[in-house]
């Protein structure tokens, strides 16, 4: 049928293997060792605070709009109240957490 390279990509290696399908049969096969890993640059230190800036300053935002509804919505007042507070309290505890 033909042969096929089979590929293992690790943090710190790269392993391969061509096997030939008509015998079932590994041919050749090594193995690529890195003395050090690569360091994934998409999450950097700088994005994972902008990633937390954004999402405080949107629960500040879901927080305040929540407390408004609670004054709009005099039936229901306290339940809204409560869940206003509740996301401030995350907030606070959000930015707590980020000075520590």
């Amino acid at each position: 049928m033909g042969k096929y390279l089979g590929l293992d990509l690790g943090t710190n290696s790269i392993g391969w293997a061509i096997i030939d399908n008509d015998v079932n049969h590994a041919i050749n096969s090594g193995v690529k060792i890195y003395k050090t890993g690569f360091k994934n640059k998409q999450f950097t230190p700088f994005k994972k605070t902008k990633k937390r800036q954004k999402s405080s300053i949107a629960l500040c935002v879901i927080a305040t709009i929540l407390l408004i509804v609670s004054i709009i919505d005099i039936v229901n007042w306290r339940f809204w109240l409560n869940i206003s507070l509740t996301t401030y309290i995350a907030v606070l505890t959000l930015y707590l957490q980020r000075k520590k």
